[in-house]
C-alpha cells in the first residue's frame, strides 16, 4: 500500500467522529474542535516541501500533541484536534515540515463551543500576488511632495496597520506588493504623512474595495481618485432584478467590467458600498480621451464571458465629456442585462403545481407564483387544461377548460395524467404577454383519488454556510436529504419530527447543494444553498 493510500484510510479514521450530519437532526454542540487545512501549493512549486516523502505538522506551545496533516484536493492538507481543549484558552502554534522545518509564522486559535477552523498557507506565502501601485502623477507639491512625504496603505491586507509603499525609482508611482487570499475582498485605503500631519483619503467614509484574483496582478489606483491629467469616470449597475432572479447572490457573487480599456478582461470590479443592489466603480483616463472614441464596455458575473451582460448585442458605449462648471458630469448608470422597471419586458410564473384530489368528478386547481421585472400586476392570465397517456406524451387539448380550475370527467379523465397550462399576462404596458409554462399532475386520475398537495414553506439560514445551516418550516418536517449538482444524493436524514433544526454540513465539499425537505400532506420542497 503506498503513502498516500495510507494517509487517506489514516485521515478517515481520524475524521470518523465528525458525522456529515445527526440522523436525528438537532444538534446541541457544546464540544470543542479544531480543524486546519494548509494549502502547501507554493511550498511544493518552491521545493520547500515534497509530497512523496515529506509530513507537515501542527507543532503547539502548549501541551497538546503534534497533529498531523493528510492530503486533501487542490494539495490541501487537513486534520482535526478534539481532546485536550480548554473553553475560551488560546493557543499557539505553528506549522512544521518534518522535524526540521517549522515556518517563521506565529499563529493563534481559541477554543469555543463547535468547530474553529484555520485555512492558511504554508508560512503565509500564497500563490498569487497583488501589487497595488499609487500613480502620484498631477498632484501639487501642497498636496504630495516627491521624496519627504511618505505614503501609507491600511486595510485588511495589513490588518490595518500601516504600511508605506516604496517609490518605483525615479517615477511618480509608488508600490506594495501582498500575498492576498482570492476567496477574500478587501478593503483599504491610502495616506500621506507630511511633517508629522496624516492626511487620509477623503471617499465619504467609505474604503476601497479588492477581490484579488488567483493569479499576479497590478492594480493602478490614483491618489484620492485625482490628477490633473485624467479624467474620473463613474460606472453604476444595478443588480437588484439579477438577485430577485436568482442569478446573482450579492454573499458569493462579483460583478466585473470588461471593457476595449481593459484588455476585455481584467479584474476591475465593481461593488455595492451601500448595501443596496447598485454597483459602484471609478476609473481614471487620459483627459486626451475626452470626445474621442466611445469606452465600450459590458458586466459580467464573477469573470465569465458565460455569464455576461446582452448576449450577442453590442457592448455598451459611452464617450467621455469635459468637466464643466458643475463638476465631472461622466457617470454612466444601467441595469445589469438592461433588465429593470425602466426596460419593459415580459412576465413569467414559477412555482406551479395541482391542488386537489386525482379522482373522477372532483375539482382541481391551478396555483402558481406571477413575476414581472417592472412590478406591473398581473392581468387576465390565459389558462388551458389538457390529458396525456402518460408524461411526455401528446397533449389533448380538454374543451372548454379555460379558467383556473377544472372538474375532472368521469369518462375521459379516468386513467389520464392532467396538465395545467398557464401563459402569464400583465396588466398593462409593452411586451405584457409571458410565455406558456405547463405542470402534469403527479399521477393518473383514479376512480379513488390522490391528493395533490400544495407546498410547505422553508427558509434555510446562513446561505453561504460554513459548518452548520439552520432550517426552519411553517409546518413539521419528517426529513431531508442533500444533494450534489449533479444530482447525487449525499446524505438522507433520519426522522427530524420537528419545524426547525439544525444541521452539520462541515463535511461536504465547498459547492451549490440542493436541500430537499419532506413533510407529510405537502410536496417535497427544494432550496438552494452554498457551502463555503
Amino acid at each position: 500500500m503506498n503513502k498516500s493510500v495510507i494517509r487517506l484510510v489514516l485521515l478517515l479514521l481520524l475524521l470518523a467522529p465528525l458525522s456529515i450530519l445527526k440522523s436525528s437532526g438537532e444538534i446541541v454542540d457544546t464540544s470543542y474542535t479544531f480543524r486546519f487545512n494548509l494549502n502547501m501549493t507554493k511550498a511544493i512549486q518552491d521545493s520547500v516541501f515534497n509530497p512523496n516523502n515529506d509530513s507537515v505538522y501542527v507543532d503547539f506551545e502548549e501541551n497538546i500533541p503534534d497533529v498531523l496533516l493528510f492530503e486533501g484536493p487542490d494539495r490541501v492538507y487537513s486534520g482535526v484536534v478534539q481532546q485536550g481543549l480548554d473553553s475560551g484558552m488560546t493557543y499557539h502554534f505553528q506549522f512544521r515540515i518534518n522535524d526540521t522545518l517549522t515556518e517563521t509564522i506565529d499563529r493563534e486559535i481559541t477554543a469555543v463551543p463547535g468547530v474553529t477552523e484555520v485555512t492558511a498557507w504554508w508560512n503565509d506565502d500564497y500563490l498569487n500576488t497583488t501589487t497595488i501601485r499609487v500613480a502620484m502623477t498631477g498632484l501639487p507639491d501642497s498636496v504630495f511632495s516627491f521624496g519627504l512625504d511618505t505614503l501609507q496603505i491600511l486595510g485588511d491586507m495589513t490588518a490595518w496597520e500601516p504600511v508605506q509603499l516604496q517609490r518605483d525609482g525615479s517615477s511618480y508611482n509608488y508600490d506594495v506588493t501582498f500575498h492576498l487570499d482570492p476567496s477574500l475582498l478587501y478593503e483599504y485605503i491610502f495616506r500621506i504623512i507630511r511633517d508629522s500631519v496624516t492626511t487620509y483619503e477623503d471617499f465619504d467614509g467609505l474604503s476601497r474595495m479588492f477581490l484579488p484574483p488567483d493569479t499576479t496582478i497590478t492594480v493602478v489606483e490614483y491618489w484620492n481618485n485625482q490628477d490633473s491629467t485624467k479624467i474620473l469616470l463613474t460606472l453604476h449597475c444595478n443588480m437588484n432584478i439579477q438577485q430577485q432572479l436568482g442569478n446573482f447572490d450579492p454573499d458569493t457573487d462579483f460583478l466585473d467590467v470588461a471593457a476595449n480599456f481593459n484588455d476585455w478582461g481584467a479584474w476591475d470590479l465593481l461593488y455595492n458600498p451601500y448595501n443596496t443592489g447598485l454597483y459602484t466603480m471609478s476609473m481614471m483616463f487620459d483627459d486626451s480621451l475626452i470626445g474621442g472614441p466611445p469606452l465600450e464596455f459590458k458586466f459580467r458575473i464573477n469573470g465569465s464571458w458565460a455569464t455576461a451582460e446582452l448576449d450577442s448585442l453590442d457592448p455598451r458605449s459611452y464617450v467621455l465629456l469635459p468637466i464643466d462648471t458643475n463638476g465631472n458630469p461622466n457617470t454612466y448608470t444601467c441595469w445589469y442585462n438592461n433588465e429593470g422597471p425602466i426596460v419593459p419586458s415580459p412576465p413569467w410564473v414559477t412555482d406551479l403545481y395541482i391542488q386537489g384530489l386525482l379522482e373522477v368528478k372532483q375539482i382541481l386547481t391551478g396555483s402558481y407564483l406571477y413575476h414581472d421585472l417592472s412590478a406591473i400586476p398581473e392581468g387576465n392570465s390565459l389558462y388551458k387544461w389538457y390529458r396525456a397517456d402518460s408524461v411526455g406524451a401528446a397533449l389533448e387539448a380538454i374543451d372548454s377548460a379555460w379558467t383556473i380550475n377544472y372538474t375532472t370527467d368521469s369518462i375521459a379523465d379516468l386513467g389520464k395524467f392532467l396538465v395545467f397550462e398557464v401563459t402569464p399576462v400583465a396588466a398593462f404596458g409593452d411586451d405584457t404577454l409571458g410565455l406558456p409554462v405547463q405542470v402534469y399532475t403527479t399521477g393518473r386520475i383514479g376512480a379513488v383519488g390522490i391528493r395533490e398537495f400544495s407546498r410547505n414553506t422553508l427558509r434555510l439560514y446562513p446561505n453561504p454556510a460554513d459548518h452548520f445551516i439552520l432550517c426552519e418550516s411553517l409546518y413539521q418536517i419528517d426529513r431531508f436529504e442533500i444533494y450534489n449538482m449533479n444530482g447525487i444524493s449525499v446524505y438522507r436524514s433520519g426522522i427530524i419530527g420537528d419545524y426547525k433544526f439544525q444541521a452539520d454540513i462541515a463535511r461536504l465539499a465547498p459547492g451549490l447543494y440542493l436541500f430537499r425537505v419532506y413533510s407529510k400532506g405537502f410536496l417535497p420542497v427544494n432550496k438552494r444553498f452554498v457551502k463555503q
